[in-house]
Order: C-alpha cells, then structure tokens, then sequence
C-alpha cells in the first residue's frame, strides 16, 4: 500500500493545521468518515421501518434533522469538497462525468439485480410462477436507474410492513446528487469553480432556498424546493471548503464556534443551515485525522455506497422474515449483512467498474464536450 514507511509517518502526522494537506488521498480518513455516515444512515432507518415513524429517532426534536439527515448533510458536503478536487484534476469534463456515472449505476443495477432476482423470489407472497410471470421483475434493474426510490418493485414484496411497497426509499437522494454532479460539472466547465464570487453567489442562493423553505411551517420538509436549498448549501459549502483549503483552518477553536454559531440561531430559519455548518465542520475534523488500520482499509475499500444502497431492503427483508424482531437485534443482524453485501459490491461490482475511467466511450465524450 505505501511505498515505504516514510509516507506512512507523514500521512498519520501532517505538520499543517490548514485544510489543503489532508486532501491528499493517503492523508485523510474522508472515507471512513463516509463509511461511518453511511452506518449511521443505517441505524437512523432501523427505528422508522420497524416503527413506520420517526418519531423514536434521538435527535429529532433537539434538532431539526433525523441522526440519519444529519448523516446525508456530511455526504454531500464532503461530496463538494472531494469532487471539488476530482473535476479540477482532470483534463477533460467527459472524465469526470463518465468516473461519476461509474461510481453510481454499476453497482445500483447490481443492487436492483439482487432484489428482483435473489431476495425478491424469497420475500414474495405468490408463487414463484406469478412472480416471474410480472413484468416489473424484470423491468425493476433497469427502472431503478432512472426512477431510484419511485422504481416500482416487484409485486408482493414488502406488502404488509410499515413502509409497504417501499423497496429502497433512500434511493431517493440520488436525484440530488446526480444533479449536483451536473452543476459542478458545469460550473468547471464556464471557469466558474475558481471565480470566488460565483461560488459564494451559489451558496447564498441555495442558503435563501433552504432558510425560506424552513421558515414556512405549512411546508413539508420533504418538498423538492426545501431539499434543493439543503442539499446546494451542503454541496455549495463544501465547494467553497475547497476554494478555501489553503486557509481552512481545522483548530478546534473554529468547531467552537460552530457550535456557538447553532446555539445563537435556535428557533430561527437560519437553525437548520447552522446544523449544517456544524456537522460539515466536524465531518472536516474528522476526517483530517489517522486511525492506523481502519483509516488505510477504507482508503483501499469504499463500501460506504454499498452501504447506503443495501441497508434499506435488507432491514425490510427481515422484517419480512422476522416480523417480531426487536429494534435492537434488527440493527445488529442488518449490519452485518449490509457490511457483507456492501463488501461483495465493492469487490466485485464497483472496484472493477471504476477500472473503466480512463476508458471514456468516445459517444459520452461527444455529449459531454457537444
């Protein structure tokens, strides 16, 4: 994995106290920091599908998001941070949008595979006959890719739980992070990336969005315009990171100020971009430290994807098969067959895929250039 030990020592102990160092690969502990979202995204999800509510969630109530919402606001602000880097180091935007599309839909259609050809035949309530016989078996693969969380699954599964039907619910943040990829690519490619004032423009819009969206009480926080403002200030903020890496501080004292930051906006519009702030600030922190062993697997293996695409039908699937399950013995029995299935993805769909990003199909560079 290293070169010699040398790497190793400057990477666990890097002299800056700025930003900028840590956004070399083998400096960070990004990755597990996503993993570690990911596992929390898992956990927030156990209580509602056994429950059908969110109700029981510790911290709704204390703040305004879900333990997992907060988990998806550090996926995308780490999301503009990292890719931030990704698009500026490559040469061509056919690159980056082709290693994009890589990181997402192989190993979505494996999912999709997965659901409608192996569990799927398990958890339904006909026949095997009938349930080969219906057509959104076999259109479920392909639907997911362009539908994600709306994909209609096949029949019979999921029918008599809380969340009845709902076959992969968080799939449905896709959508976001996709259209994310899409401005940041456009924005490199008008020059807009290193134009300071175009990036502190976009956060202000999405943060107007998102504060707006917030205040109106009438207005579910599930809204495509509320979530628009809170996903473009989490992706806008972490662009803006990057911007800054040669003067971001990662001193303790600023995370205080975080904090003070959420403190002083309690009960206002502004309370939910200032969780925000604070969760991507420690996501930052986090992720600029070396934990030995966990740190350099998860630089290696990626499975926080596969655990974010996985947990949701295999919690159901249990449900399905252990309709008496605690909540607490439900979490436990679906981590370890998300991580499983998460590290079978990783190995065998999503690592080979990601081999094929110096192949760009020369039709997609066509598009992408055109």
């Amino acid at each position: 994995m290293y070169k010699d030990c040398e790497p190793r020592k400057s990477s666990m102990h890097p002299p800056s106290k700025i930003l900028a160092p840590y956004l070399a690969p083998d400096r960070n502990s990004f990755n597990l920091v996503r993993l570690l979202a990911a596992l929390t995204v898992l956990v927030s999800h156990t209580f509602i599908i056994k429950t059908g509510t969110d109700t029981l969630d510790p911290l709704l109530g204390p703040t305004p998001f879900t333990l997992g919402q907060h988990a998806v606001n550090a996926f995308f602000f780490l999301s503009g941070l990292m890719l931030s880097q990704s698009i500026e180091r490559r040469s061509d935007i056919a690159d980056y949008l082709w290693a994009r599309f890589l990181r997402i839909f192989p190993g979505l259609f494996a999912c999709g595979l997965v659901l409608a050809f192996v569990a799927g035949p398990l958890l339904s309530g006909s026949n095997v006959i009938d349930y080969f016989n219906d057509t959104h078996t076999w259109a479920y693969p392909f639907a997911i890719l362009v539908q994600f969380a709306k994909a209609v699954p096949p029949h019979y599964i999921f029918a008599e739980l809380p969340y009845a039907g709902q076959a992969n619910s968080p799939l449905w943040t896709i959508n976001y992070e996709i259209l994310a990829y899409m401005v940041l690519a456009a924005f490199s490619y008008g020059g807009w990336t290193r134009r300071t004032a175009v990036l502190w423009a976009a956060l202000g819009l999405a943060l107007a969005l998102f504060m707006a969206e917030a205040a109106v009480e009438s207005v579910s926080h599930t809204s495509h315009l509320y979530q628009l403002g809170r996903y473009g200030f989490c992706f806008a903020l972490g662009m803006i990171a990057y911007r800054y890496r040669d003067g971001v501080s990662l001193s303790p004292f600023w995370f205080a100020g975080s904090v003070l930051l959420v403190l002083a906006t309690r009960g206002t519009a502004f309370e939910h971009a200032a969780y925000v702030v604070v969760v991507a600030h420690a996501a930052l922190l986090a992720g600029a430290r070396h934990y030995g062993t966990l740190t350099e697997l998860t630089q290696k293996h990626d499975i926080s994807y596969g655990v974010y695409i996985y947990h949701w039908p295999v919690e159901q699937a249990l449900l399905v098969e252990i309709p008496d399950v605690g909540a607490i013995a439900l979490l436990l029995v679906s981590l370890i067959v998300t991580v499983a299935l998460a590290v079978a993805s990783w190995r065998w769909i999503e690592e080979p895929a990601l081999r094929f990003k110096n192949h760009v199909p020369r039709l997609f560079m066509r598009r992408a250039r055109g």
